[in-house]
């Protein structure tokens, strides 16, 4: 694996990905945030945050307001809700009603053509330097997925993100995830969709997600009744 961090003086020809305008994306977020909000501030270099996440280090040169989407509605469930779940008896796992309260699952469209660093093959990240550590290493590697995240983006100005295959939606098809990056005074990247989001911590969302994850055994914890 290629756990070392950039060179800043190194140069790479990023494979660039053109997601169409109009094109539907998936995302879970707090009931606090509408659907195409990006988060403004900026990751610790050292604690919490995802794999990607907008950081202030030597490469930044303004702050990139961020938010993460899915190519599906499993992929976004999938990367948000069942990350490091452990299975149970018969094999089934279990996500814990916190992880769903003040949750909803939203779909947005991508408002214009989106210009993304595609490192979803060997060969496209072998381009910046990295192999399949980049996208596939767990939590306690994103100190480090960051900062390589940040210098790919130095590389490529044109870009408005990242895009690569999901560790937690895997299969014979991956499913695939962006990080998309707001620019200052630029364009709007996202708008939303004409479909209301889908409050998680509810009867009808459970059910959603029950069907949605019974193939992977994980289903929604049931609340408890109250005495």
């Amino acid at each position: 694996m290629s756990d070392r961090m950039p060179d800043p003086s190194e140069r790479a020809k990023p494979h660039r990905y053109v997601l169409p305008a109009g094109t539907e994306l998936w995302r879970v977020h707090s009931t606090r945030r509408t659907a195409t909000e990006f988060k403004a501030v900026p990751a610790d270099l050292h604690w919490g945050g995802g794999r990607f996440c907008d950081i202030k280090d030597e490469l930044s040169t303004d702050r990139r307001p961020y938010l993460y989407a899915g190519m599906s509605p499993l992929t976004a469930v999938c990367e948000t809700l069942a990350r490091s779940l452990r299975p149970r008896q018969g094999g089934w796992r279990r996500i814990t009603q916190p992880r769903v309260r003040d949750q909803v699952l939203s779909k947005v469209v991508a408002a214009i053509d989106l210009p993304l660093v595609d490192l979803t093959d060997n060969t496209h990240l072998a381009a910046v330097g990295q192999d399949i550590w980049l996208v596939q290493s767990e939590a306690p590697a994103y100190p480090r997925t960051r900062r390589w995240g940040s210098w790919i983006r130095s590389q490529a100005p044109w870009a408005e993100g990242l895009r690569w295959p999901s560790r937690q939606d895997s299969g014979l098809i991956s499913g695939e995830v962006c990080a998309l990056y707001e620019r200052e005074d630029g364009p709007a990247l996202l708008k939303p969709s004409s479909d209301p989001p889908l409050e998680l911590n509810t009867t009808a969302g459970r059910a959603y997600l029950n069907e949605l994850l019974a193939p992977q055994l994980i289903r929604v914890e049931t609340p408890r009744r109250s005495r």
